[in-house]
């Protein structure tokens, strides 16, 4: 590339573009995290005081709020982030176990009703979670699990998506493999797990990184399933009670400093996380898309 190419007028706008772009990203994204974390490190009173204090100074800045929710017997934060880290990766491993197992099954056995099943995961994913709480009640209560660890896990132990990326991924499969292991002596589960599996880390680190994401954030249906103060109480919800106190008259005030604390706290796994399997994440979509 040329030095006039470089500093022609049509470069300098592109690269001006370019760079507005990624300002724009920059701001856009970062902001939530730089309202976060101001809104942990100051009082209640300069939460609310008019006008907005957009930038506070240091003498303003304090980590109560971080001590008092660890020190709160209301918010239990000892207790619910290993309740919510259990519950994320038990949730992470029976995706990755199941959505394998169905997976493979669907791209490489052959039995009854396998023509109809892939078009109805096609069409379970237009369906909202919500629309199924009702059911899902019911038959977790009248099994027995409700406030168990059981009956929050067991319905996001599997998904379509997840099952529909493995089917794409174990497609890709050459059968000669598959074939010459059958040879070999191999049953399914040898091949499953000690050809197709190892094959497969793009697409089984995304499947472990999303539904630990989703166990992680679970919120709605947690709190459908388990009382309150229940000994299986999950993050969110709890974040979400504890940071409500009355503010007179009757009224229910949300204590911002301690919420943004717990949040800020909360983000902190998903972050490292996402940051630690980024790679294996973008190659697993990636490639389970475009592989034919």
């Amino acid at each position: 590339m040329s030095a006039g190419w470089r500093h022609s007028p049509a470069a300098l706008i592109q690269k001006g573009l370019y760079l507005a772009v990624v300002a724009a990203g920059v701001v856009i994204f970062g902001f939530p995290l730089f309202w976060m974390v101001r809104g942990a490190l100051i009082s209640q009173a300069l939460w609310l005081k008019v006008p907005l204090v957009w930038v506070p100074s240091l003498n303003d800045l304090s980590l109560d709020a971080f001590r008092q929710i660890f020190a709160s017997t209301e918010f239990r934060m000892a207790t619910v982030l290993l309740n919510t880290l259990l519950i994320a990766l038990l949730t992470s491993a029976l995706n990755v176990m199941y959505n394998c197992m169905a997976g493979f099954a669907l791209a490489k056995m052959r039995f009854p009703g396998k023509n109809i099943i892939l078009p109805a995961l096609f069409i379970t994913l237009m369906v909202p979670m919500e629309s199924m709480m009702i059911s899902l009640y019911l038959i977790i209560t009248n099994a027995g699990l409700a406030n168990t660890l059981a009956g929050i896990i067991f319905p996001m132990s599997a998904g379509a998506f997840g099952i529909i990326l493995m089917w794409r991924f174990f497609a890709t499969v050459p059968d000669e493999i598959i074939e010459a292991a059958i040879i070999d002596g191999a049953d399914w589960g040898a091949i499953l797990f000690k050809i197709a599996m190892p094959l497969a880390t793009p697409a089984i680190a995304t499947i472990a990184v999303l539904s630990f994401l989703g166990g992680w954030e679970s919120f709605l249906w947690p709190m459908i399933i388990t009382d309150p103060q229940s000994r299986f109480d999950v993050l969110q919800k709890v974040i979400a009670n504890a940071t409500l106190a009355s503010g007179g008259g009757g009224t229910m005030m949300t204590q911002w400093p301690y919420l943004m604390a717990a949040a800020l706290v909360s983000s902190v796994p998903v972050i490292v996380l996402f940051l630690a399997g980024q790679k294996y994440f973008v190659s697993g979509l990636s490639t389970g898309s475009v592989k034919g």
